[in-house]
Order: structure tokens, then C-alpha cells, then sequence
């Protein structure tokens, strides 16, 4: 794999076709920070580079394959410390793994990006998470996600077997988290919870409800009989109300 270590600027970041955040939570404080940024231009090439004010963070070390804070690294494939997250189409059972995420009849070629986009990369042997990148315009914002926190709740699988694909969710702030004022709790249009909004994403989903905009959520994927991590896929779109 050719990698080119570029200076940022010099690279066209405007034709992406794809962005991946990757996340970084920090083992001292337990706090999840945003540190970077993958993306997937034209001609099959792929760049990573941090963002600035990871710089700042004292707790922070680059990346053994990503040492500089910088530059941008630019690959003709998706570069190995990524590429080392996705499940392999050889390994057992990898099929209903794509069935779970919603993307089995997605072309091969994309399968990569979205795997990561959806499962979160996560690995036993370290603290990072890759994400799709939440779409925040000035008037709109989309992200989806997997529902954090379902093997905690009571009577789950109960609750599960009564959503489907397509099922209207809602949200409901949970300010008196002890561990997380900001955390956002997942509902039933009864009342039942589900689980969580990922911490990753709860400061950016209390902040819009915090501004007045307009949420929804909706269960794109439910898989009762998944892994918890992998049960609801959702997706919550939001829009900014309008200025009186």
C-alpha cells in the first residue's frame, strides 16, 4: 500500500465522497473526543488526518501509523489501522453480520466504509470507535447509529419483539445521569426505553434539543436476536425551527 504523507492543505478534502470520524476516548477522565477524520476521494484513494485541537490535548499520542498532527496521509486503500475493523468476508458468520448493519445488498466495493460507518470499528485493545460523520448543516442534521445500553434496560427483549423496521422512536433528555447529564435516552412512542443515544453523539443531540430543533428517530434495522450492540440501528434527523 503507497501512502503519501501530504501537507493538509494540499489536499482536495471538498470532493470526498465519504467522511468517517474516528473517536478517541480518553482512559483518564472517560470522556469521548473527536480526533480525526478519514475520508474517501475520487480514484480509489483514501486521506486521514487529525484535527487541530487534538494537539491541545495533553493525554493524546498520535497514532504509531499516523504520527503526524499535521500532514495528511493519502493511500491508494483504506489504511490498515482501519482496514484491521472490518470483519472479514472469510470469517464465520459475516453474512448476518451485513444483515444486522442493513447493508447485504450493498455493492462490495462500499461494504468497507459502511461496515465501519455502522459497527464502530470498536476493538478490545484499545479506546477507538470509528463513526459515520453526523451531517450538520445549517438548517439540518442526520446521523445513525446503533442504540447504546439495551442489555441494561428492563424487559428488553420484550420491548424488541414489539418495534420493526421503520418504527417511530423518541427522545428524551436524562439530565439526572449522574454519569452523564448530557446522556439522551431512546423511547417507544409508549414510554418504553430502549437504551441510549451513543455517548459520542449525546452532547450534539442535547445540544440541538437545548436550541429548539426539531428531532425525530426512527428504528431503520431492529434485530432481536443480535448482539446488544447490534440490536436497533437508528437514525435521528433534526431540523432548526424556524426564526420567529
Amino acid at each position: 500500500m503507497a501512502t503519501k504523507l501530504l501537507p493538509l492543505d494540499e489536499v482536495d478534502l471538498g470532493v470526498s465522497q465519504r467522511s468517517l470520524i474516528l473517536v478517541w476516548q480518553n482512559p483518564t477522565n472517560r470522556r469521548f473526543m473527536k480526533v480525526g477524520q478519514l475520508d474517501a476521494l475520487p480514484g480509489k484513494r483514501y486521506a486521514f488526518h487529525y484535527f487541530p485541537e487534538i494537539a491541545k490535548v495533553e493525554d493524546f499520542v498520535p497514532l504509531d501509523e499516523f504520527p503526524s498532527l499535521t500532514h495528511a496521509y493519502v493511500s491508494d486503500e483504506v489504511p490498515a489501522f482501519f482496514a484491521n475493523r472490518i470483519l472479514s468476508a472469510e470469517r464465520r458468520g459475516y453474512n448476518k453480520y451485513l444483515t444486522w448493519l442493513g447493508i447485504e445488498n450493498l455493492d462490495a466495493s462500499s461494504v468497507p466504509f459502511e461496515f465501519l460507518a455502522r459497527s464502530g470499528g470498536g476493538r478490545a485493545t484499545d479506546t477507538f470507535h470509528v463513526l459515520d460523520l453526523p451531517v450538520l448543516e445549517s438548517q439540518t442534521f442526520a446521523s445513525r447509529f446503533f442504540i447504546s445500553g439495551i442489555r441494561y434496560m428492563p424487559d428488553a427483549d420484550r420491548i424488541l419483539s414489539e418495534i420493526h423496521d421503520g418504527s417511530v422512536l423518541t427522545l428524551e433528555l436524562d439530565e439526572a445521569n449522574a454519569a452523564n447529564p448530557k446522556a439522551v435516552l431512546i423511547d417507544t412512542l409508549d414510554g418504553s426505553k430502549i437504551g441510549y443515544v451513543p455517548d459520542w453523539l449525546c452532547h450534539d443531540i442535547h445540544g440541538l434539543v437545548k436550541d429548539g430543533w426539531s428531532l425525530t428517530a426512527v428504528a431503520e434495522r431492529v434485530n432481536p436476536e443480535a448482539p446488544a450492540h447490534v440490536r436497533v440501528l437508528c437514525r435521528v434527523d433534526a431540523v432548526r425551527a424556524a426564526a420567529e
